[in-house]
């Protein structure tokens, strides 16, 4: 069994226990989208940023023991195809695998939240746009119609 290969799956695991963490966060931030629930969103986003950095550190270590274990900058299938050890072969496959099924679903779960936050954005925008347009013809305390300036009027005279 090769070491390098052995570091390199933990680091592709470590990797994994993030992305399920995300996987989790994507559907916690659409169900707070769907009911409109501004501050678990923002409770969600934030821990949704501590791991993406953490991803991040993650992403740096990967590409660190990739090049360890002399796979550059191979692809995962590529690195599959020059895995000698049977055992070590299935295993590493089965993470990676894993991996790319995890990736795909908070892909999938990240563009339907894209799309309900555009679509509620839509929806404020319309509501906030009705709202104008009712309070056009609106008079303030003093009688006045609330779009007319006195400066207005007075250039008509």
């Amino acid at each position: 069994m090769n070491q390098n290969i052995v570091e390199y799956k933990a680091v592709l695991e470590e990797c994994l226990v993030e992305c399920k963490k995300m996987l989790d966060f994507e559907a916690k931030k659409r169900k707070a989208l769907l009911d409109s629930d501004v501050n678990n969103l923002t409770a969600v986003l934030q821990a949704q940023q501590a791991t993406m950095m953490k991803l991040e550190n993650i992403e740096k270590k990967r590409i660190a023991a990739q090049e360890k274990a002399g796979f550059g900058e191979m692809k995962a299938d590529e690195i599959i195809e020059k895995i000698e050890d049977k055992e070590q072969k299935n295993s590493f496959t089965s993470t990676v695998n894993e991996l790319r099924t995890i990736v795909e679903e908070i892909q999938s779960l990240n563009k339907i939240s894209i799309d309900i936050a555009k679509s509620n954005l839509k929806i404020a925008n319309t509501i906030l746009q009705q709202q104008q347009t009712e309070n056009s013809g609106v008079y303030t305390a003093s009688g006045a119609n609330a779009n007319w300036s006195s400066s207005s009027f007075e250039e008509k005279i």
